[in-house]
């Protein structure tokens, strides 16, 4: 599954929601959940991740927005978490991408590129999610349905272990007499 397929999480949409947030003051990390679960509640949405990977993945925007320097750091507000708030920057990127940034937009800022390059992964010569893989492949063979899936949606070890149920699914139906 695709961040896309989950109604408002896309980067580009965090992004907007942080950025739409740091217009108004100083932007946490609470004050951006609580910006995401008001927003959810006005479309008649649920999110569709658990609390802590919507955390997670608005706390990776806040880091993009951060090293692409359309967020700086602020003072700690009283009894909060740390703060950022929009540099001239943030201000132009909000006016110009009303609607967010993705990785192609924060790509365009040489801050962010240079990010980019330094932490691209680079090919290690072994599958590191091959042990995930085996998993769903075992799972199938022993009968376990495709929903068993242990593994926290949307990441690498849940795409492997679906891979490796798929590829045992189809190797059993070709098994299987006519």
């Amino acid at each position: 599954m695709f961040e896309n397929d989950f109604p408002l999480l896309s980067t580009a949409s965090l992004s907007a929601l942080i950025l739409h947030t740091a217009r108004s003051g100083p932007v946490t990390l609470d004050r951006c959940e609580q910006a995401l679960d008001a927003l959810f509640r006005q479309a008649d949405e649920t999110p569709g991740l658990p609390p802590e990977d919507l955390r997670e993945r608005l706390a990776a925007r806040l880091s993009e927005l951060e090293i692409a320097g359309i967020l700086v750091p602020g003072e700690p507000l009283p009894g909060e978490d740390p703060s950022w708030r929009l540099t001239s920057r943030g201000h132009q990127a909000l006016m110009r991408h009303p609607e967010g940034l993705d990785q192609t937009d924060l790509a365009q800022y040489p801050e962010f590129a240079a990010h980019l390059r330094a932490t691209a992964h680079k090919p290690c010569g072994m599958d590191p999610r091959a042990q995930s893989y085996d998993e769903g492949y075992r799972a199938c063979m022993d009968g376990q349905p495709f929903t068993g899936n242990p593994y926290s949606f949307d990441t690498a070890d849940h795409q492997a272990w679906e891979s490796g149920w798929s590829e045992a699914q189809e190797e059993r139906q070709k098994s299987q007499p006519g």
